[in-house]
C-alpha cells in the first residue's frame, strides 16, 4: 500500500513527465520485488500481523536492565 502511495505521489502531485515515468518505474520494480519476496516466504504476512498483535508484549529492544527475577 505504501508503494502505491509513493508512486501515486510521483505520478499525480508532481505533474511532470519525468515524475510520472519515475512513479510508474518505481511501481513496476517494487511490485516485482514484492511478488518475489512473497513467493520466497508466504508466511511473512502472518508473521508481520502477529508481531503487530503482540508488539507490546514482545519488544524487539534489548536492554541491560532486563528483569531476570521472573525466571
Amino acid at each position: 500500500m505504501m508503494l502505491g502511495m509513493i508512486a501515486g505521489i510521483f505520478i499525480v502531485s508532481l505533474f511532470q513527465m519525468w515524475a510520472a515515468i519515475l512513479g510508474v518505474t518505481l511501481w513496476v520494480v517494487g511490485v516485482f520485488f514484492l511478488q518475489r519476496m512473497g513467493a520466497k516466504d508466504p508466511q511473512l504476512s502472518k508473521t508481520f500481523f502477529r508481531s503487530l498483535k503482540f508488539g507490546q508484549l514482545l519488544r524487539a529492544q534489548s536492554t541491560p536492565f532486563a528483569d531476570t527475577s521472573k525466571g
